[in-house]
């Protein structure tokens, strides 16, 4: 039997698969979809990733009678308009050391609250200065004043120390408690 020339041909090979034949539409896709993300950031900046950081406290202390004029001056702040009256107060300074990281250049407000040791309740409480880390890693000593009672009963200090947001905890700590103001 004779073959045609067509039937003695080799079955048609078949190609072999690249697997870099696919990557240039991988790399398409990929900068469409970061480019999709990077619109959303820009357009609707609250979806964007939040600052990551953390606060570390120590070395917590209570010192008293401290007037609130010394606490400014502790702070390198200025009294600016405010009286004599108010810069001679007498009350609480607690001094802690904090090592934040993260943070360089945002503003991290403090709160405090001055509470009751013995039922907890609530005294005083303000919003203090902020602390602004220069850096991303910082660390150095800082300084809350409350305003005491002239009582003999025990206070502790509460202090908080937001997010730049001012609304999300990064870090909170109690002072060790103490005896109001009373001198009898």
């Amino acid at each position: 039997m004779s073959s045609t020339p067509e039937q003695a041909a080799e079955p048609p090979r078949r190609k072999r698969w690249n697997p870099l034949s696919g990557l240039p539409t991988v790399v398409a896709l990929v900068t469409l979809v970061s480019t999709v993300i990077g619109l959303v950031f820009v357009f609707k900046p609250g979806c964007a990733p939040q600052d990551v950081g953390t606060a570390d406290i120590s070395d917590i202390r209570v010192t008293k009678p401290v007037t609130f004029g010394r606490y400014l001056q502790k702070l390198e702040l200025p009294p600016g308009t405010m009286s004599r009256g108010m810069l001679r107060r007498a009350g609480a300074m607690v001094s802690f050391n904090y090592q934040i990281k993260g943070f360089a250049g945002k503003s991290l407000p403090l709160r405090w609250e001055l509470s009751d040791a013995a039922t907890n309740a609530l005294v005083a409480q303000d919003q203090a200065v902020t602390i602004k880390p220069s850096t991303n890693d910082e660390g150095r000593s800082w300084y809350v004043w409350v305003p005491v009672p002239q009582t003999k009963r025990k206070y502790y200090v509460t202090v908080t120390v937001y997010q730049p947001d001012g609304k999300v905890p990064l870090r909170n700590f109690d002072s060790p408690s103490f005896r109001g103001l009373s001198t009898g």
